[in-house]
């Protein structure tokens, strides 16, 4: 019995991803650097320290990586303060109030950091349907390891096996499902590789094509 859904953030609830990518290309260029769009690709979902690893491998052993990070940070904070647009996906707020009014405990577990999580949930007006947010602050050992979801199902005492999760990224989608919880996919950057599409319950285009498949499941 499905009693608990766990959202991811970036990329599932929010249109964000672009703008991170926007503000890591104006970062790298003060360096005289291209940030290209694959290299943005394999960095979603994952880490900053993870993300940093492939930003290494592809400037290079002298590239000042910790400045081209820390001067994206201060350009999100930068577009955040000047009250920059943060935009729903598609359906996003609506699947977020569904499960909350069919009375199921509703979760996240992002791999941003924690200001930014509350202030994107807060400006959009939907943190109060959030019993437990779990962001990379919390956790050792970010997605794909599951961490980031077991602590949140913890919160939300739940056991893995009543837990539904949404996810866009392949890193996410690969957490949620190591962690045993039953794991829908909705991309946007990357497409699910062989292990999320063998594993995840079901793959969706949109949030707002879930309905079906979730009156079936919920009863």
């Amino acid at each position: 019995m499905i009693t608990t859904v766990i959202f991811d953030m970036d990329g599932l609830l929010f249109d964000t991803e672009l703008i991170y990518f926007e503000c890591y290309k104006k970062a790298a260029q003060e360096d005289g650097k291209t940030f290209p769009f694959e290299l943005f690709e394999s960095c979603v979902g994952i880490s900053r320290e993870e993300a940093s690893r492939f930003m290494r491998q592809h400037f290079g052993p002298q590239a000042d990586i910790a400045r081209i990070n820390s001067r994206t940070m201060e350009i999100v904070e930068e577009y955040l303060a000047a009250d920059g647009e943060i935009n729903f996906r598609p359906g996003a707020k609506q699947a977020v109030e569904y499960f909350y009014n069919r009375g199921l405990k509703v979760g996240l577990a992002s791999s941003n950091i924690s200001k930014w999580a509350r202030h994107f949930l807060t400006k959009k007006d939907i943190i109060k349907y959030f019993s437990a947010i779990t962001t990379t602050d919390d956790v050792e050992h970010p997605k794909p390891d599951p961490e980031v979801y077991l602590k949140t199902a913890h919160k939300l005492q739940a056991d893995v096996s009543q837990c539904l999760v949404f996810e866009d990224s392949v890193a996410g989608a690969t957490a949620a499902i190591s962690a045993g919880m039953r794991t829908c996919v909705v991309p946007q950057i990357k497409q699910p590789n062989t292990f999320v599409r063998e594993n995840a319950f079901k793959i969706y285009k949109s949030l707002t094509d879930i309905y079906p498949d979730m009156e079936e499941l919920l009863g």
